[in-house]
């Protein structure tokens, strides 16, 4: 709750090969930025997370070996800058991993997934295999993709529309990925049981915002 994890290699590391119903890690009003490698990864496991941003991170979610994660109101960015190099998608989800297949569900509900200055087209990369279940749900989200997942279902995708922050300077390595007043992600997402955002201010505002931050 309220964690701020910068400057590792990978910041966080998350695997169980015992699904149940409770969550390996629940992530609330957390920062994961500057992963050199990865900011969040999954192996197998399962992860609920409410109102967190994932920044300028070599890969900001790695999401493999299926698992069961619910992700709500989360922002996952990167700019390519002097210290990370953007090449790789925002979000890769996956039910496989050194050949083994696993049931896969994963939702991701008034979430953003973005990238610029690098070297990728599709943000979201989602692959499947094998015949275990099958279970990838995005719902009211904005995202940097050309190319649309396959073996998916969505509903109300922004697509390609910059979320415009409120200010990002690479050069200075300063980034503030609140909204702007005219960001297409404001009042664009759903009701959802999360009544703050990453700040501690209420949500929504009117219609619910689009990603980890509401604009008041």
């Amino acid at each position: 709750n309220y964690a701020v994890v910068k400057n590792a290699y990978q910041a966080i590391v998350c695997q169980d090969p015992s699904i149940n119903a409770n969550p390996k890690l629940r992530l609330n009003e957390t920062i994961i930025d500057n992963a050199y490698d990865a900011g969040l990864v999954a192996i197998n496991s399962s992860i609920d997370a409410q109102n967190c941003l994932i920044s300028n991170c070599g890969r900001n979610l790695f999401l493999a070996g299926g698992g069961n994660y619910q992700f709500m109101h989360c922002t996952a960015v990167t700019y390519s800058n002097r210290y990370i190099d953007h090449k790789d998608p925002i979000c890769t989800i996956s039910n496989t991993i050194d050949n083994n297949s696993a049931d896969l569900n994963a939702a991701f509900q008034n979430c953003i997934f973005w990238g610029e200055n690098g070297l990728v087209n599709d943000e979201v990369l989602v692959l499947k295999s094998g015949n275990t279940a099958f279970n990838v749900n995005f719902d009211h989200v904005l995202w940097k993709v050309q190319n649309t997942p396959s073996n998916i279902t969505s509903n109300q995708v922004i697509a390609n529309q910059p979320p415009i922050f409120d200010s990002i300077n690479t050069a200075d390595n300063f980034y503030n990925f609140r909204l702007k007043d005219i960001s297409p992600a404001i009042n664009m997402g759903i009701i959802s049981p999360v009544t703050i955002d990453l700040d501690g201010n209420p949500r929504p505002v009117g219609v619910p915002d689009l990603g980890c931050f509401e604009k008041q």
